[in-house]
């Protein structure tokens, strides 16, 4: 089954320290997006995990690349916007194996078992 996930350039962490939590943060129409489409079926195997993570980590740094800089203060927004990209891409996914990939960086010797 094909699935795909979109990934979009939202300044997270300047657009969260400006709102208050009560406000909501709008998406401009012109924000930048990148679709990354994938199998389903091949977050079972070790390869397609990361495979997509990898992918979809390529994704967060194009959508990104308008933030690059040498400048320290505005690296680091440009950092934080790939990490929430990726972050939020996973969570769009929803696959346990992609999760914890993500997180702890490696996948046990099965990835499943039916």
């Amino acid at each position: 089954m094909k699935t795909s996930i979109k990934l979009l350039l939202l300044f997270s962490t300047t657009l969260t320290s400006l709102a208050s939590a009560s406000e909501r943060v709008s998406i401009p129409a012109n924000a930048p997006t990148v679709v990354v489409k994938y199998e389903a079926d091949s977050l079972v195997t070790r390869a397609g995990v990361r495979d997509l993570h990898s992918r979809l980590r390529m994704a967060a740094q194009t959508v990104c690349t308008q933030l690059e800089s040498r400048e320290l203060g505005l690296r680091e927004v440009r950092d934080q916007c790939v990490r929430d990209a990726v972050r939020r891409s996973i969570a769009d996914v929803g696959n346990q194996n992609l999760t914890n990939f993500h997180l702890y960086g490696v996948l046990p010797r099965v990835v499943a078992a039916n």
